[in-house]
């Protein structure tokens, strides 16, 4: 399980291993959780591996990930990154220039193809209500 707490991307690749995690409380027994290492995770503003904290329930056996806030699972890149890319490839049709075109299109993809399983017509103001409500506008890159 993947819990998303407000962590500054900043703050974790300097500090690294010794970055100060909250505690964490498991959602199924309300155990206190223990930490349970680390796993590496890679994401478009760091060069290199960042290292995200595991805790494990010592009653129940639950293991969850922290990751920070504004980062879907499986994908490296920012919601926002993903949105402002998104907004500028419908509306200005070219990509920005930090995007790759083919990761990008990956997006547009998937975006287009929840728009059409809801039946949206104005991509731009499907996204940008997705986008503001919170909601997730690339669902089908989560499933596991």
């Amino acid at each position: 399980m993947i819990l998303q707490q407000k962590i500054i991307l900043d703050s974790l690749l300097k500090e690294g291993k010794n970055f100060k995690w909250e505690e964490c409380q498991c959602s199924d027994c309300g155990c206190l959780m223990w930490g349970h290492g680390f796993v590496g995770r890679y994401f478009e503003e760091s060069a290199g591996i960042v290292f995200l904290k595991r805790y494990r329930c010592s009653k129940c056996g639950k293991v969850i990930t922290i990751r920070p806030e504004g980062y879907w699972p499986r994908i490296r890149s920012s919601i926002l990154t993903i949105f402002v890319s998104l907004i500028a490839r419908l509306r200005d049709k070219i990509w920005p220039k930090k995007v790759p075109h083919q990761r990008g299109g990956h997006w547009l993809a998937r975006f287009c193809q929840h728009a059409k399983m809801e039946n949206q017509t104005d991509l731009v103001d499907f996204l940008t209500h997705s986008f503001k409500k919170g909601l997730n506008f690339l669902p089908q890159l989560l499933v596991p």
